[in-house]
């Protein structure tokens, strides 16, 4: 096979001025992305710390209707961030229910809730969902991962992206298989879980929840579960609350924090 003839004038074999400009600029174009993309990923996150926290007792137990059966709430808590330069805080609060073992709710629907007053609104994860764990599905939710970390949409640290620890995180977010969930309707400052239960719990069945909102006013929140059986219904309440808001953020002292937490991390895997 023979090769064409190489033209006389060397310049003759280059190619085009055009075809040139077009490559150039797609190389640039494909850095740009790159940049973007591990800028958007790993520079831009704000590591926020929980600077107050509290809790509240472990609720009376209420009986089911027609059984011995039982149901409480127990571990509830709330915790908020500092206060940003618009005048908004985080804060999460969350509940674990706890139904006692053998309890007839086989074949029944739990409604739990979380209230909050004015000024405050549920935050919103970078995913585009809304801050309220677990997250519904159809495929049950004994094998949904508990989260160490989540990330909210929230200014500080010239940063809109916040990261936040979730604290005393359970093994699971339910102890018993077959537990589905939705969330109902959305409504302004009212988070709603529906729980779909299988079967009888063979132990205590225990459904922890959380939520994390934004607000301008003192961090504080009603929470509710109730069961509707065929012998009637029963109802579980309680309140957690700060006692004041949130200082302002200091973000020189929590970025310090982020790098001790991080170099901690890296000689401990090291």
């Amino acid at each position: 096979m023979r090769l064409p003839p190489r033209s006389v004038n060397p310049q003759d074999d280059r190619p085009p001025r055009g075809a040139l400009i077009v490559v150039a600029i797609g190389l640039v174009a494909c850095v740009v992305a790159g940049l973007a993309t591990v800028g958007k990923g790993e520079g831009e996150f704000a590591h926020l710390e929980w600077v107050q926290s509290g809790t509240a007792p472990d609720s009376k137990t209420t009986p089911l209707p027609g059984s011995k059966g039982t149901m409480q709430f127990v571990a509830t808590h709330i915790r908020a961030t500092g206060t940003n330069v618009s005048g908004y805080s985080l804060f999460t609060a969350g509940s674990t229910l706890k139904i006692s073992a053998g309890a007839p709710v086989d074949g029944t629907h739990v409604l739990c809730s979380v209230k909050t007053g004015g000024g405050t609104e549920i935050a919103q994860s970078t995913g585009g969902l809304r801050g309220t764990y677990p997250r519904s599905t159809e495929q049950g939710i004994y094998s949904q991962e508990v989260p160490e970390t989540v990330l909210m949409d929230f200014s500080s640290h010239s940063s809109e992206v916040a990261v936040l620890e979730v604290l005393d995180r359970p093994t699971r977010f339910t102890t018993e298989r077959g537990v589905k969930l939705e969330w109902p309707e959305y409504h302004v400052g009212w988070e709603r879980l529906g729980y779909a239960i299988a079967g009888k719990p063979k132990k205590d069945l225990e459904l922890p929840f959380f939520t994390i909102w934004r607000t301008t006013k003192v961090p504080a929140a009603a929470i509710a579960c109730s069961i509707e059986t065929s012998a009637g219904e029963a109802k579980v309440a309680t309140q957690v609350a700060q006692k004041k808001r949130s200082p302002p953020i200091d973000e020189e002292a929590e970025a310090e924090k982020a790098e001790e937490k991080e170099e901690l991390e890296a000689a401990e895997e090291g």
